[in-house]
């Protein structure tokens, strides 16, 4: 009887009882999907081959992702040498544990043209490519500071030819020499008609 006169009130106890009941469905289910309190510690994988990798991580309940692959030449082939989360974090059962593994051998890339450039912009070009310069040789030209050729192992290096990733050269560069020599013939000249024009007055 009082739940019949009480309309309103018996409503408002419905839906309270109801969002109870909602609110700790909700957090039950996460906790459940969440898997609450279960948590393993990454390994270190790095150094590792993918497959060695992937046998510990399963061993764990993860998994191993390969998302990228780079080329370290002081680094083994096909090792991984970097991952994430990294070892020692605490992640749950299941996760992806994604991976970096160093190339088996280097990717080709076109080097920049930069001859008849100075040595400042070839060399930004260069590092800019993800290439080193070695070694700079300098050889008489009438300019200073311009790339005359680049050297990779003992040959000229073409336009547009490909060289491996992060691969060192050697820059051929001018050193301005025959531009001096010129200059300081024209000063004795000039100084030579000086002297001459002085003496007739």
């Amino acid at each position: 009887m009082f739940l019949k006169r009480h309309l309103v009130l018996t409503n408002c106890l419905i839906i309270l009882v109801v969002a109870v009941l909602l609110v700790f469905g909700v957090f039950w289910w996460l906790d459940v999907y969440t898997r609450h309190g279960e948590s393993n510690v990454v390994p270190d994988v790095r150094g590792l081959d993918v497959k060695t990798a992937t046998s510990i991580l399963q061993g764990n309940d993860m998994q191993c992702v390969v998302i990228d692959s780079v080329y370290l030449p002081e680094k083994h082939p096909g090792v991984i040498i970097e991952q994430s989360p990294l070892a020692d974090a605490m992640v749950k059962s299941g996760r992806r544990i994604y991976v970096t593994v160093n190339a088996m051998s280097a990717q080709m890339v076109v080097f920049p043209d930069v001859v008849d450039m100075s040595l400042r912009q070839a060399t930004v070009q260069i590092e800019g490519a993800n290439f080193k310069v070695k070694e700079i040789k300098y050889e008489p030209s009438s300019y200073r500071d311009l790339v005359l050729s680049v050297e990779y192992k003992g040959r000229e290096v073409k336009i547009a030819q490909k060289l491996p990733y992060r691969s060192e050269v050697i820059l051929h560069v001018g050193k301005g020499d025959d531009h001096e020599e010129v200059v300081d013939s024209v000063s004795v000249v000039d100084r030579v008609i000086e002297e001459a024009i002085f003496e007739e007055f």
